[in-house]
């Protein structure tokens, strides 16, 4: 993980990331609003079971319009739902590329090597997590989610449900478990509907588990689900549905302390 994130800090600075050091206000300066910090903060999360390539890619990116040749590698061998970061980056616009876990052995991406690319948009401000997963249709993408990283109480975390699967619009029902497997009306959440690319997010208790199951919105019908699972305190719990139902639809779980 160390090398990873060193890995990416050294490509933020090539791409040109400024770090903006705090000033102070001598007595009787005038105060000013201070600008937004010209950075993200970013977590990149695989959860793209790529049958015809296996479930391990090299990630390269470089600034966007730029020849492939130009992009540094990100994350070498990066294997199925694993997660590095967060690293910094300065907003811009950016080309991530996933290539075969073979790219990296040279250092250099050819244009042979790609599986898959796609123009990011990097915000000022944010803390975002980018996750290689399917579209709703089945196809590669790299989808972003805002990562909501206020604090919360000692007793609590929270959950960020995110739908990265090839899958149409679903229901999230988050129960509290055991009471609701006997009382599923009185102890159960629904979150939704959630179509691909969107996410529900909520504060729970950390001392509780909870069972959670995803429906398709339309017919109701449970795509999957797991459960007694637990949400930790003072963290941001995310759970990626990805792949394609009845092939290789499973979840995908990272965690960010607040």
């Amino acid at each position: 993980m160390r090398k990873h994130t060193l890995v990416l800090a050294g490509l933020a600075l090539t791409l040109g990331v400024s770090v903006v050091p705090a000033l102070g206000n001598p007595a009787g300066a005038t105060v000013t609003t201070p600008p937004k910090p010209a950075t993200s903060q970013v977590y990149v999360t695989h959860g793209l079971p790529l049958d015809d390539h296996g479930t391990k890619v090299d990630v390269y990116a470089g600034a966007a319009g730029a020849p492939v040749g130009d992009a540094g590698q990100l994350i070498n061998d990066f294997t199925f739902g694993s997660t590095v970061g967060p690293v910094t980056l300065a907003a811009a616009d950016y080309t991530v590329y996933l290539a075969t876990p073979t790219a990296g052995d040279d250092g250099h991406l050819a244009p042979g090597e790609i599986i898959y690319q796609q123009n990011l948009a990097v915000p000022a401000g944010q803390n975002l997590s980018a996750v290689a997963s399917f579209t709703a249709g089945g196809s590669p993408q790299i989808a972003v989610f805002s990562n909501d990283v206020s604090r919360t109480s000692y007793f609590s975390g929270r959950i960020s449900i995110r739908h990265a699967a090839a899958a149409p619009a679903v229901k999230v029902d988050v129960g509290v478990y055991p009471f609701d497997r006997i009382f599923p009306r009185a102890f159960t959440r629904t979150f939704g509907p959630a179509s691909n690319g969107q996410q529900a997010d909520a504060v729970l208790p950390s001392f509780l588990r909870y069972d959670v199951k995803v429906r398709v919105a339309s017919s109701g019908a449970v795509v999957s689900g797991v459960d007694r699972f637990k949400v930790d305190a003072r963290t941001l719990t995310q759970v990626y549905a990805v792949g394609i139902p009845g092939q290789n639809f499973q979840f995908v779980v990272a965690k960010i302390k607040l």
